[in-house]
């Protein structure tokens, strides 16, 4: 399994913002081991700010039954691949549409970026429409000096 380097401050910043777009259509799935499932659940609640789970069992979150050959939680974004994206999309992303049912949709294996977007005010599932105003409370404008 291929190991992504940590995402810098001004890269997540550049990623949310990008995905924060109505046309990019983002959405963050899950699929997490049944022996992972309680420390997983806990994680996302104290990141999103206790917003609830999806119901457990199909997309955008599924829990593997005991003994599936998984070993560890699987973080994805699927998204619309919208130019002009920063360079750090272009690194982490991957055309992934054959397997997916919406052949559009391009992925990010992350698990570490997409626990910290969930800090950014995204949740599991369709982010499109609430996270421009959670953008904008994680990473509020520079305040303008005055004169």
């Amino acid at each position: 399994m291929k190991r992504h380097k940590a995402v810098s401050e001004s890269d997540l910043f550049a990623i949310a913002s990008y995905l924060a777009r109505p046309e990019v259509d983002a959405e963050i799935h899950a699929e997490v081991p049944d022996k992972q499932r309680a420390a997983f659940e806990k994680e996302y609640l104290e990141k999103t700010g206790n917003n609830p789970l999806p119901t457990s069992g199909k997309a955008p979150y599924y829990v593997w039954p005991p003994n599936a050959n998984k070993y560890g939680k699987e973080l994805r974004i699927y998204f619309n691949r919208v130019p002009p994206e920063p360079p750090c999309i272009r690194d982490l992303c991957a055309d992934y549409g054959k397997w997916w049912k919406k052949a559009d949709k391009w992925r990010i294996n992350h698990a570490d970026l997409v626990m910290r977007l969930l800090e950014c005010g995204f949740l599991l599932g369709d982010n499109s429409g609430r996270i421009n105003r959670v953008m904008k409370e994680r990473f509020p404008a520079p305040e303008k000096p005055t004169p």
